[in-house]
């Protein structure tokens, strides 16, 4: 497969993608709502929160990748969230019940989280100095 007419990945839309799947990580109110809905589509799990932010969205990618154009804030907020993320992952299940997991006291943390990472980053993220020329 040829991707030669497929431009690159933006900062601005590398940040918009992780912005987005933090936001739903922090929602709590649409987790209780969806993952315990009789109808709930089967992507509607805990499980393809964390998907979605480390495999779609390249978290810890993007961490590498740009962590010397941080500010503190921002440095502190995506390694924390990579951090519990990651330590989460690490202690719990493959498949994740939904209960369980809103009643989880470590992913509330995460929630929060995830919400202190969409503050340190959303409209705040990219500076001039890191976006590329991708003419």
């Amino acid at each position: 497969m040829n991707y030669k007419g497929v431009p690159p990945m933006t900062p601005e839309r590398w940040i918009a993608n992780l912005i987005e799947a933090a936001g739903e990580i922090a929602n709590k109110d649409k987790q209780e709502r969806r993952w315990l809905a009789p109808n709930a589509r089967a992507w509607e799990r805990p499980e393809e929160l964390i998907s979605v932010l480390f495999d779609d969205s390249n978290f810890e990618l993007f961490i590498d990748e740009y962590k010397s154009t941080f500010v503190e804030e921002q440095g502190r907020a995506a390694s924390e969230l990579r951090d519990d993320m990651n330590h989460y992952c690490d202690t719990t299940p493959e498949w994740l019940d939904p209960n369980e997991v809103l009643a989880d006291p470590r992913w509330e943390t995460i929630r929060r989280k995830a919400s202190a990472f969409v503050e340190a980053f959303k409209d705040k993220w990219p500076t001039v100095s890191t976006t590329r020329d991708t003419s």
